[in-house]
């Protein structure tokens, strides 16, 4: 009975041993997962650098510029659930979640108002320094030794109005040679706009985030530009005159005044007038480069509301469309149609400009090193948009090719149209040979081949051009 009950009491014991450390293990692991719920949530920024805005859309300023591979603590997110708030060096900011990687529980980030969209919110730190100045003649130009503009960051299309569904102009390539001059900057439709001046296109508006300001550093100015080789992070310098603490970044790539020199420290100057020191290498000088907003040889002239923008410089302006040859080589003919001259032949790959359409929709017209021609889109890849390309129903000067004969399989030429009047010889395909001649009916066609001139069976090869052009044999 003793047993039985010191029995029982053990039993009793290990059941609330058991509870005790069941309890206990419940208990980390419910302690485990508050603390994995309120871990603040980050954003890690997955392309090569990144803005971060002054509020939830392009339409917004631009704070600073972040590294690939920055972690960003998540503040709030906007109501779309496309732009996330999240700390950062200089306070808080907003980003696009589709250029990061989430990690972490986002299920108690709290939604969080849009900022209301100020003249400073949109330029933000981009605020230009240049000053402006009117003419008597009705010229608008600017004035100063530190002067900037813009340069293209990503090609893309030009437009004529701050409003994607505008007519396009034509797609702004990269071009490291220009620098644009900033007219005027508004927010619209989600994108903040840059209305640019561009030679021989005139006036146009532009993606302002795909741009970046650039000091023009006009021939006789007394500052040079560097160009920084990587991710730089000014600060006081030697002298502790300037203005930025070392705790903001700028990417490689980026331009600004260079101030001052000591002891293998640069003083430089930003777009929006903050300046800091970095060291000598990690820049290099930028060659100065002959801009027409430096030499005047672009104008632009305001008179009664219109503005009339002159330039003696050309600048190559990609079409908005473009095609790519998907095939090994490709014929480009002088009018849309296989019976149209060939003035080109081009390579696989090779990437054209789609400058018109034919009313048939099947070919295109398109600009390359060779001038203008045309290609059948059946082997090509369309790139673009073409909305603004026009349909061309003025062929111009476009010559017809001699009609010709694609050989695929073995053929034998015979010395006439007639299978009983002797032979020339046997031809292989794949082959193109020259159709000189042709009977009434045209069932028999005269070629010009390597072995000699002989005749073939027309329903034995497929023929391409017109065969009206080719003179009639026999009666």
């Amino acid at each position: 009975m003793r047993l039985s009950k010191r029995f029982s009491g053990l039993i009793v014991l290990i059941a609330l041993l058991s509870m005790a450390i069941s309890n206990s293990v419940w208990a980390v692991e419910v302690e485990q997962e508050q603390q994995s719920r309120y871990v603040t949530p980050v954003l890690i920024v997955n392309v090569s650098f990144m803005n971060v805005r002054s509020g939830p859309g392009t339409e917004y300023g631009v704070l600073l510029t972040v590294p690939g591979g920055t972690e960003l603590p998540v503040l709030g997110v906007a109501r779309d659930l496309v732009w996330y708030q999240v700390s950062t060096v200089v306070g808080a900011g907003w980003v696009n979640v589709e250029n990061t990687i989430p990690r972490g529980n986002f299920s108690r980030v709290p939604y969080v108002s849009a900022p209301a969209l100020t003249i400073e919110n949109v330029i933000g730190t981009t605020t230009t320094t240049t000053t402006t100045t009117t003419t008597n003649n009705g010229t608008t130009m600017s004035m100063g030794d530190r002067d900037w503009g813009i340069g293209i960051l990503a090609s893309h299309f030009t437009r004529t109005a701050a409003d994607p569904n505008s007519i396009s102009l034509g797609e702004i390539p990269i071009n490291f040679d220009n620098i644009f001059p900033l007219l005027d900057a508004v927010g619209n439709a989600g994108f903040l706009w840059l209305k640019i001046d561009v030679p021989n296109l005139g006036v146009v508006w532009v993606e302002g985030q795909k741009t970046y300001f650039r000091p023009f550093a006009c021939p006789g100015s007394s500052f040079s530009v560097a160009v920084f080789t990587n991710t730089v992070y000014p600060g006081p310098g030697p002298d502790g005159s300037g203005s930025l603490d070392g705790s903001i970044s700028f990417v490689a790539g980026l331009e600004a005044y260079i101030l001052d020199a000591r002891n293998g420290f640069f003083k430089v100057e930003f777009q929006d007038g903050a300046t800091g020191w970095i060291r000598q290498e990690e820049f290099v000088v930028r060659p100065q480069l002959n801009s027409p907003y430096c030499d005047n040889r672009v104008v632009a002239t305001t008179q009664n509301g219109t503005t009339t923008t002159t330039s003696t410089t050309q600048t190559v302006v990609r079409s908005a469309a473009r095609v790519i040859i998907n095939t090994g080589n490709l014929n480009v003919r002088s009018g849309p149609g296989s019976e149209y001259a060939s003035v080109a032949v081009v390579a696989g790959g090779t990437e054209l400009d789609v400058i018109g359409f034919a009313p048939d929709s099947i070919w295109y017209q398109v600009r390359g090193n060779f001038g203008v021609g045309w290609v059948n889109s059946e082997f090509t890849i369309f790139r673009g948009n073409g909305r603004g390309i026009p349909i061309v129903t003025d062929f111009g000067n476009a010559s017809l090719a001699r009609p010709s004969a694609t050989i695929t399989n073995a053929v034998t030429l015979y010395a006439a149209p007639n299978p009983t009047l002797g032979t020339v010889g046997a031809l292989s395909g794949p082959l193109d040979v020259f159709i000189v001649a042709r009977t009434p009916s045209s069932d028999w066609i005269q070629v010009e081949t390597a072995i000699g001139f002989g005749w073939v069976q027309s329903a034995l090869v497929r023929i391409s051009g017109d065969l009206s052009l080719v003179p009639v044999v026999g009666g």
